[in-house]
């Protein structure tokens, strides 16, 4: 089964502090790192990771950057054929993290926002019955909306991790199947961070299933058939950035592969909680190795 994936790609400088800083005050890092990332590029690694066919589409610059980012990408199992040479350079995040794991990032997107609704809605009209179209906040609300309209009209499946919140989701729901988002996200979607409630607003606002992950304290899933709370496993947290993509990447290919929603995130969670030990955001992503142990173990039949 396929999954498209339309999103970002960025350059990722990591730097490693004792303490996030203070408005007003630098603060030295005791560590520099440089990555690829963006959540497009993140979701669609691990999702080819954990062994979904995936393509990916995203703007890079005609730059350093975008020839960092293809020869990065090029080592893993994604198509990357898809990937557009802009006239803006490659989109960057500068994201620090302090010695518990919290991370502050900060991310451009111009070269995200170039991408046209006639392009990825082009793109999106590939998608046939059954298979996935995973899209995130980074792209313009226009073409974001195309895309996901027009993979509906092929009988595709629709996935949409509403982060970063940039624009009015509210008209791309009705299209969504299935909704993925933080607790701070869903408080400013639903004027509420209550699971409970602030899902099932969403489920009237037209998303037809919606998971809020909750950090440590797992996931819930919420749909016409009430709330389901998923415990995660314990872990001791080194890094929180990529958590969430590793969770997207991980449940929709999950899904891909035939899993139940509950197994599915339970495979994200899972994903999630390997990343969280380890410094980075693509680094930190689990191993095809450690992905094909954690598919034997929770999704039933699934190839190790």
């Amino acid at each position: 089964m396929t999954i498209l994936v339309l999103g970002n790609v960025t350059t990722d400088q990591v730097f490693r502090v004792r303490r996030l800083a203070q408005p007003g005050e630098t603060v030295l890092a005791e560590a520099h790192d440089l990555h690829v990332g963006g959540k497009g590029a993140n979701q669609a690694v691990v999702a080819s990771r954990f062994g979904a066919d995936v393509r990916l589409v995203a703007a890079v610059g005609s730059d350093r950057d975008g020839q960092f980012v293809r020869d990065q990408l090029a080592a893993e199992a994604v198509d990357i054929a898809g990937l557009v040479a802009v006239p803006a350079p490659t989109d960057q995040s500068v994201i620090t993290v302090d010695k518990d794991g919290e991370n502050i990032i900060v991310s451009s997107h111009a070269a995200a926002r170039s991408l046209s609704p006639e392009l990825l809605a082009r793109h999106a009209s590939s998608l046939t019955q059954g298979n996935w179209l995973a899209v995130q906040g980074n792209l313009s609300q226009e073409a974001t909306l195309a895309a996901v309209q027009e993979a509906k009209r092929r009988g595709a499946n629709t996935f949409f991790n509403s982060a970063p919140i940039q624009w009015d989701v509210r008209p791309l729901l009705p299209f969504v199947d299935l909704l993925v988002l933080n607790r701070p996200e869903l408080a400013a979607l639903a004027d509420t961070d209550d699971p409970a409630s602030g899902g099932e607003r969403l489920l009237e606002a037209g998303a037809r299933q919606v998971v809020v992950t909750l950090g440590g304290d797992g996931a819930a899933i919420v749909d016409g058939a009430g709330i389901e709370h998923l415990a995660a496993k314990p872990v001791k947290t080194i890094d929180t950035a990529g958590a969430g993509d590793t969770f997207c990447g991980t449940t929709i290919a999950g899904l891909a592969e035939g899993a139940d929603l509950t197994l599915a995130a339970t495979l994200g969670m899972r994903a999630a909680a390997i990343t969280v030990t380890r410094p980075g955001t693509q680094p930190a992503f689990p191993t095809t190795a450690e992905a094909g142990r954690l598919k034997s173990e929770v999704l039933p039949g699934a190839p190790g």
